[in-house]
């Protein structure tokens, strides 16, 4: 059947060489309910196949300098000389500024300053109080904003978990930091304030196939994310572009849309698959010394690509190994006094590939080659041994493919 519907697809492209095959890039609307700690939601449409969708994140950004007195620049007045000052900052809101050096004279009370910041804008300053012409103190708006402009904040700053449903279901809910750090492991650079969620992903473009794990919506009744925004933003700002086209995944590779109804009107049509890569987090305490996690503390019910350790006392994961069915499919060392203080062998492997293994404390990556059919799979049990120098919290980041809008 593969084969007489990949001859078929072909014979209508031929006849049909104008057929728009490409992708498209569209604003994401109807963004709802973004507010400080509330939770934004996004219906997206259900006729497409989807490869990324890429949010601006926004907010009141100051981070200032500390206590390190910096430039302060006269926007109104007579002012002569330089200032300096330093901000103090509450959740990114200025809300005062103390005057380091006032400058050399000409200055009044109500000129207006502003201040260099290295992620804020649009804070205006008014002289308070001065003596010989010099500042002595000065004030920031007393408002929620300061009178600040959003600018790009980190999207771990701006929001928790984001979560993608499906027909309802729970197919992702990792946090942002989490989602960024698996972009980061496959070398990606991420701009400011730039918060990914990746279907088609771009480190599998050497595979024959990489469109395989977008996210075709065709035939599903709802498709929603939920980004649950942090309660210690102000005025959080949230915009996007989705990226998408109007094909099909089949068992005889992408077919367009309207090819896939000419097909199927036809009783041609080939087997629509779903290969969306789902992804959830679990947390655990773990002792010094070697750690056991199996007897389904994580879940084995579908392929696993690849399980990503975070410890809340980084640099501290010795050993892995991993063991699935009774079959050790990994057995290394990660980098500790056990092995000379080098780095260890599994992170060495994962450099020599072009993961970047500094993202995370530890790793297995089942699809080593990106390919998806190398995906680890487990009939009875998974276990996994780790051996940490300390006791902590360690979250393990999973990646596996249910072969269908499943958990």
């Amino acid at each position: 059947m593969a084969a007489t519907a990949k001859s078929s697809v072909r014979a209508i492209m031929r006849a049909n060489p104008y057929l728009n095959i490409g992708r498209q890039r569209n604003f994401i609307t109807g963004i709802q309910g973004v507010s400080s700690g509330g939770q934004a939601q996004i219906n997206f449409a259900t006729d497409r196949r989807y490869h990324r969708l890429l949010f601006q994140c926004s907010a009141i950004n100051y981070t200032g300098s500390g206590t390190t007195p910096v430039a302060l620049t006269k926007i109104t007045g007579a002012g002569v000389g330089t200032p300096t000052g330093y901000l103090t900052i509450v959740n990114g809101v200025p809300t005062a500024i103390t005057i380091s050096t006032g400058g050399t004279s000409g200055f009044a009370q109500g000129d207006t300053l502003s201040i260099a910041d290295a992620s804020g804008a649009g804070l205006v300053i008014t002289v308070a109080t001065v003596s010989s012409g010099a500042i002595v103190t000065a004030t920031v708006p007393q408002t929620t904003t300061a009178g600040c402009t959003p600018t790009a904040i980190s999207p771990s700053k701006f929001c928790t978990t984001v979560k993608l449903l499906v027909n309802g279901v729970n197919i992702c809910d990792l946090t942002a930091a989490q989602e960024i750090s698996r972009n980061l492991f496959n070398g990606m650079a991420i701009g400011t304030g730039q918060l990914p969620i990746l279907f088609t992903e771009p480190w599998r473009n050497l595979t024959r196939w990489p469109e395989i794990t977008s996210w075709d919506m065709a035939g599903q009744n709802s498709f929603q994310i939920q980004i649950a925004i942090s309660p210690t933003v102000v005025s959080p700002q949230l915009t996007g572009i989705m990226e998408f086209d109007y094909v099909r995944n089949t068992v005889a590779g992408p077919v367009l849309q309207t090819v896939f109804q000419s097909m199927l009107a036809a009783g041609n049509a080939p087997a629509p698959i779903l290969m969306p890569i789902s992804r959830h987090a679990f947390t655990f305490q773990i002792n010094a010394g070697m750690n056991l996690i199996g007897q389904g503390q994580i879940p084995f019910n579908y392929p696993i690509l690849r399980l990503f350790l975070v410890g809340s006392s980084p640099g501290n994961i010795t050993q892995l190994e991993i063991d699935q069915d009774s079959n050790k499919v990994l057995e290394s060392f990660i980098g500790s006094s056990l092995n000379g203080s080098q780095v260890g062998q599994e992170i060495e492997a994962l450099g020599e590939y072009g993961f970047v293994n500094s993202i995370f404390d530890a790793a297995y990556v089942a699809d080593i080659s990106q390919r998806i059919a190398a995906a680890l799979k487990c009939t009875s049990n998974l276990q996994l041994k780790i051996y940490s120098t300390v006791a902590q919290s360690l979250t393990i980041i999973q990646e596996k493919l249910p072969k269908s809008y499943s958990s």
